[in-house]
């Protein structure tokens, strides 16, 4: 987050208090779309979260809190997209490829480049999906 200008330092700070308050409200309930599997057995979300930050992955901050997620986590590419990815308290995991906030904020907020990311998910998630 240090390479962001000082407004998008506000925004951090702000507006993950508005997107709870609006949560809180029902604005936003449920699990976004995309299921990647569950979490094996053998790890712990730790584990999971562990792998992804040593792959360039950072919390996402500026993302709704679905319905029983335990864990979100985003790599921003090419500054404009974003891989989500997240673990449920029942083991799902879910994951996305999207407009980022900061590269696109309409384009996010709208969900217009909003679409599955298997082909990058599968092979990270290798060893971590269970059957």
């Amino acid at each position: 987050m240090s390479e962001y200008s000082s407004a998008w330092k506000v925004v951090y700070a702000t507006y993950p208090r508005f997107l709870r308050v609006l949560e809180r409200i029902g604005f936003h309930s449920g699990r976004q779309p995309y299921v990647l599997g569950v979490l094996h057995s053998k790890y712990r979300p730790e584990d999971l979260q562990a792998h992804l930050l040593a792959h360039g992955f950072e919390p996402a901050l500026l993302a709704w809190k679905d319905s029983d997620e335990i864990l979100s986590l985003r790599k921003v590419d090419k500054h404009v997209y974003q891989l989500h990815l997240r673990l449920y308290s029942d083991g799902e995991i879910r994951g996305h490829y999207e407009y980022s906030s900061e590269g696109n904020p309409v384009g996010h907020v709208f969900n217009s480049a909003f679409r599955k990311g298997d082909d990058v998910f599968i092979p990270l998630l290798d060893g971590y999906l269970g059957r």
